[in-house]
């Protein structure tokens, strides 16, 4: 099986358990701090972003606007539970993480890129 389709796999598996989770009841207990969970809203969908680039999910503004748009549907779809709300917060978090993830991931692009593109390089 090549990577990109096993990647393509994993980011299907994961969408489906994010969707499942975030429908979920939630727990009686306490958060760490004060909007911990938007930290997870972050920290889940710049993942997700990651596990798209991996599974090489073109184009790339697709891939985060398609994330940006689940991110809203979970929201939509935890207004109409009666054990969840939807929360604009909890949309800002998903959209900073995919923003996030999408820097570092560029950044990270950058720094393995092959020096031949610099003017100093030898061919």
């Amino acid at each position: 099986m090549s990577r990109p389709l096993f990647w393509r796999r994993v980011f299907v598996v994961v969408l489906l358990a994010a969707f499942a989770l975030a429908l979920a009841p939630t727990g009686e207990g306490e958060d760490w701090f004060t909007h911990a969970d938007k930290l997870r809203h972050a920290l889940a969908f710049g993942a997700l972003l990651m596990l798209g680039w991996l599974a090489r999910i073109q184009p790339r503004w697709l891939l985060a606007g398609g994330l940006l748009a689940f991110g809203a549907g979970i929201e939509l779809a935890q207004g109409l539970t009666p054990h969840r709300q939807a929360s604009l917060g909890d949309l800002a978090a998903d959209a900073l993480g995919i923003l996030m993830a999408w820097r570092l991931l560029a950044l990270w692009q950058t720094a393995r890129a092959p020096a031949a593109s610099s003017p100093n390089s030898q061919r």
